[in-house]
């Protein structure tokens, strides 16, 4: 877990500012027409939509605004993982303090940001709740980039059927105690501590592989940045990048000797790169992902435009071929 000072975030709003709307045309290279399926999937120029993708369905299997979670649960081991919502630019503090009231100055706290790559049970800065444990969450940015504020929390409760938070705004005042029901065939499940209530938003874990959404990277390992990608965060899918780009070669080979990763962000976002001079994106064709699910079915995708006819981004456009 990276820990960030809170004046470095200042550069996520001023960076976000570098990707507006802007016009230009793409020459999108041949592509092999047979069996495979063109996918758009708009998040909108302003990036606030987040979409769940299915490959084996070839469609959008659920979306949502990223105002309308803040945080998710699953468990994993006995354990309660947290995944916040990236796509604000939360952040988190893990106190040590078991204390629900105890004071806390906020100019003081040394903030973590959640690594893109992933919760890992091995890892000690995994963003896990431990019971009773005060935890400070910054709620992000709102649509025009202004602060949600921040709220302490703490789970109080969990077992195999729900989890039991109890929230408060950064005073301790306003108090609340959320009831998340743990779903049957769901692998994370969503919370809004704005609304303060359980908002299912992700449907079920077999129906989808792909998020689609605005997130924070973390350049060169430790600056925040907000950028726009594609996201693996679930346990079902792994993922090997190459720069191959040979359908028929990838259709055909044995993938037994390939190295996958399960890191969430494998795909990620620099299959686009943008161009200060020209103030646009330009996507690497030269990219091919090969995603593997635990069912065993195989995927081959590849990225081709950031841009919808009009010339607005957020208009993600790839290209999917199942072997």
């Amino acid at each position: 877990m990276k820990r960030i000072n809170s004046t470095v975030l200042i550069l996520v709003a001023v960076l976000g500012a570098l990707s507006g709307c802007i016009e230009r045309e793409l020459p999108v290279p041949v592509r092999t027409p047979n069996q495979v399926n063109l996918v758009e999937a708009n998040v909108g120029s302003d990036y606030e939509s987040q979409l769940f993708f299915s490959l084996k369905n070839n469609r959008v299997e659920a979306s949502c605004k990223q105002r309308d979670w803040c945080i998710s649960l699953r468990e994993a081991s006995g354990t309660s993982q947290l995944m916040l919502n990236s796509g604000r630019a939360m952040k988190t503090r893990h106190t040590g303090i078991n204390e629900f009231n105890t004071p806390i100055d906020p100019n003081s706290v040394d903030w973590e940001i959640m690594e893109p790559s992933g919760i890992s049970l091995h890892d000690s800065s995994s963003l896990q709740l431990q019971l009773n444990e005060l935890v400070l969450v910054d709620l992000g940015l709102d649509e025009d980039n202004e602060s949600l504020g921040t709220l302490r929390l703490s789970l109080i409760g969990f077992d195999d059927e729900l989890w039991l938070l109890h929230v408060a705004d950064l005073e301790g005042t306003n108090s609340d105690t959320i009831a998340v029901q743990q779903i049957d065939g769901y692998e994370w499940h969503q919370v809004s501590l704005i609304d303060r209530m359980q908002r299912q938003i992700e449907p079920p874990a077999e129906a989808w592989e792909l998020c689609i959404t605005q997130y924070m990277e973390l350049l060169d390992g430790e600056i925040p940045y907000l950028v726009v990608g594609i996201l693996t965060p679930t346990q079902r899918v792994s993922v090997f990048e190459t720069d191959e780009v040979d359908w028929d070669t990838w259709k055909t080979n044995s993938w037994d000797e390939l190295v996958f990763s399960s890191s969430w962000n494998a795909i990620g976002y620099d299959w686009k790169i943008f161009d200060l001079s020209t103030s646009s994106y330009s996507v690497d064709f030269d990219k091919l992902y090969c995603i593997r699910t635990e069912e065993g079915r195989e995927f081959m995708m590849r990225m081709l435009d950031f841009y919808d006819a009009n010339g607005n981004t957020g208009n993600v456009t790839f290209e999917v071929l199942e072997r």
